[in-house]
């Protein structure tokens, strides 16, 4: 439950943030949305996303991800919880907020490139959500499937990773 309000006070900073009204709505337009962002925190077995987003049917998002994993280059990496917490507003300008649990393993993070000679290293995580909750809806579901990229430079002897961008889909059924 703490989660649960945690997330839907993370949609509403976003909402916020987007310069939202705080009215509300039925469920969002779109089930589909483009997504893009950048890792604001983490640790060899959490990863902590936000970005925007752009829906199928024309809402435009804001949105918030924590991603438990195994370490990565486990074989296989597995996702082992986490949230996502979006707003969205659609073309005629209804908001509503959506959040998920990202099941227990019900993920994979594979490898892509392994970034050789500290070249960007690339991610491809997959994660089902549960429990998926509108301010009208629940007990939906989703998928999260998004490409990770961590752009490295090599300082002073060291391969150092300066920043992670993620670019994929969220999908919804509410």
């Amino acid at each position: 439950m703490k989660a649960v309000l945690r997330s839907f006070l993370i949609a509403s900073l976003g909402a916020a943030a987007l310069g939202l009204p705080a009215a509300a709505s039925a469920t969002p337009a779109s089930t589909s949305f483009k997504i893009v962002g950048y890792e604001y925190a983490f640790t060899s077995t959490l990863g902590s996303f936000a970005g925007k987003g752009v829906g199928d049917a024309g809402d435009s998002a804001a949105w918030n991800a924590n991603v438990k994993h195994d370490r990565l280059g486990s074989v296989p990496t597995y996702v082992n919880g986490g949230s996502f917490a979006m707003t969205s507003r659609s073309a005629g300008g209804a908001i509503d907020a959506v959040t998920g649990t990202l099941s227990y393993h019900g993920g994979t993070i594979a490898t892509l490139k392994r970034g050789a000679n500290c070249t960007n290293q690339q991610y491809r995580v997959t994660a089902t959500l549960e429990d998926v909750l509108t301010t009208t809806s629940l007990g939906g579901s989703g998928e999260l499937a998004v490409t990770l990229t961590h752009f490295r430079v090599r300082l002073f002897g060291r391969c150092v990773i300066y920043k992670a961008r993620v670019a994929g889909t969220v999908s919804f059924t509410y």
